[in-house]
């Protein structure tokens, strides 16, 4: 008799802790529910959206043409480079909506968004023309079409010591602009590579919101 009650007297103990356990893994799972943040989403669509690849196709005298393709929910855009200019097209459902020929113009990138977060996707198509200046178009689909985009210049003190080699991409849900300076008065590093933070509203409008200045790498 003695046996059998420590044995109900350890089944009982094992029980609880059983449950404390399981109660304690429900408070971990419903802190990581409610510390869930809507931006985090955002932040990874936006991720997800600036994802770009090169095919390569052949033409018909057997020429390899390099494209630059992203691809965004239901849309896709592609940049062919032929001898003389860039054919930038974009595809909703597969369907040509946007075609453009670009000349003097010699693509580093194509990128694809939504930075402003309201279901109108935007494409950045940028480069160097032919007098080697850094050149950014931006298109944000609209109601069956396409409205430009005029990214901003540099201005003061982003602008103190430019010295190119431009590069465009994305920080979480800003679209940063970096380039390279030289010489600069005003910064604390005289050379460096300079990283100018923007965001985007609803209006297409671009607020600057920092400017980092970091050593040549």
């Amino acid at each position: 008799m003695r046996h059998i009650r420590s044995l109900l007297f350890i089944g009982i103990i094992m029980l609880l802790f059983g449950l404390i356990y399981f109660i304690m893994n429900q408070d971990l799972s419903d802190d990581h529910k409610i510390a869930y943040d809507f931006n985090d989403e955002k932040i990874v669509n936006s991720a997800m959206d600036s994802i770009s690849r090169i095919e390569n196709v052949m033409d018909t005298i057997g020429q390899i043409i390099p494209i630059y393709a992203t691809q965004v929910e239901d849309f896709e855009a592609k940049a062919e480079i032929n001898t003389d200019y860039i054919h930038f097209q974009i595809f909703m459902s597969h369907q040509l909506i946007f075609d453009k020929k670009m000349k003097n113009f010699k693509i580093k990138n194509l990128i694809s968004s939504d930075l402003n977060n309201n279901q109108q996707p935007e494409f950045w198509i940028f480069g160097d023309d032919n007098a080697h200046k850094f050149k950014i178009y931006g298109y944000e689909y609209h109601k069956n079409s396409f409205n430009l985009i005029k990214f901003p210049n540099l201005k003061g003190r982003q602008e103190f010591g430019y010295s190119g080699k431009d590069s465009l991409y994305f920080v979480k849900s800003d679209i940063v602009r970096s380039f390279q300076f030289k010489n600069d008065p005003y910064a604390e590093l005289e050379n460096g590579i300079r990283e100018c933070y923007y965001s985007l509203g609803p209006d297409n409008s671009f607020v600057l919101k920092k400017t980092l200045d970091f050593e040549n790498e």
